[in-house]
């Protein structure tokens, strides 16, 4: 029985571990060639294509969390007992990621046509200025900073992912300060450059397939134990 549970553990550590590498090692690519920019200028002519460009972004970043969910299954018993709390916290600052891509495909293409001048502030770090001028953004209420919280949420989750690296040493120390670059940056994606936003993507998309890559260097699955007739 205990041998059917460890290989079945293996195997599902392992098979979130392949499906997070490639999505995670794509997630650079995706900001540098397929997002586009920011401007409203930029985004009205190819509101489809920024949509869809968003989605792809959005899935790849969910699939790249499986990486996270196998890294706790993997070294949980090394990362001592706040690994549960560390889980919770990175798996919600992903997901919230993901969720933050997805309101700025639909939302983003929408102000780009009927408000360029707001959406262009909105969508940089004139945000505060934007709703301050803006009674249709102030109509939003507290849901409008929804988003601030999200990024928040991705800065301790996987800047604490990084920090028990970093400490606890089950992964090499590089991966920790890669988690802890990539998601403070991604956390304040607005107020900073495309270009140090890719770099934050590529931090943190190489973290997890690093890691993925080592656990299934390092895991093998358990050999089950055959009957003598």
């Amino acid at each position: 029985m205990y041998n059917t549970y460890s290989a079945n553990f293996t195997r599902i550590t392992r098979l979130l571990a392949r499906v997070s590498i490639l999505p995670a090692l794509f997630l650079p690519f995706y900001e540098a060639f397929l997002h586009g920019g920011r401007r409203a200028v930029e985004i009205d002519p190819r509101a489809a294509a920024y949509m869809a460009a968003h989605m792809i972004g959005a899935y790849c970043t969910i699939l790249a969390g499986f990486g996270l969910i196998a890294i706790y299954l993997h070294y949980h018993d090394r990362m001592g007992r706040i690994a549960p709390l560390s889980l919770i916290l990175a798996l919600l600052g992903q997901i919230s990621y993901a969720g933050l891509l997805f309101i700025d495909g639909f939302f983003n293409p929408l102000f780009a046509h009927f408000d360029p001048t707001l959406q262009t502030q909105f969508h940089s770090p004139d945000f505060f200025q934007a709703v301050t001028h803006s009674p249709l953004l102030q109509s939003f209420g507290i849901a409008l900073y929804t988003p601030f919280l999200m990024s928040l949420l991705l800065i301790v989750g996987i800047g604490l992912l990084g920090i028990i690296i970093l400490l606890k040493r089950f992964l090499p120390w590089p991966i920790g300060l890669l988690f802890l670059v990539g998601g403070v940056i991604l956390g304040i994606d607005l107020m900073v450059p495309m270009w140090v936003e890719i770099t934050g993507y590529a931090a943190e998309g190489l973290a997890i397939a690093w890691s993925a890559l080592l656990i299934l260097r390092k895991s093998k699955p358990v050999a089950r134990a055959r009957s003598v007739a």
